[in-house]
């Protein structure tokens, strides 16, 4: 678990362009920074249960003949 220490650690030495000192901590120095974004976001983030396609209770009949005709060239 990463402290509000370590994170500003990371930010200075991104800052300072010494990318290759913290390779090892990004990945989840990242999915810290996701999480924190989603639980800001509530249920507004595309991926929430509360977001997902409705499904409905009776499929819709499927259409045997086409509503439209296509006009054949002469």
């Amino acid at each position: 678990m990463m402290t509000n220490n370590d994170k500003s650690l990371i930010q200075q030495l991104i800052r300072a362009g010494k990318f290759w000192v913290v390779e090892d901590f990004m990945p989840e120095y990242n999915m810290l920074k996701s999480k924190e974004i989603i639980e800001q976001m509530g249920n507004k983030w595309c991926c929430h249960p509360d977001n997902a396609v409705k499904r409905l209770d009776v499929p819709l009949p499927i259409l045997v003949e086409p509503k439209y005709k296509v006009l054949k060239k002469k």
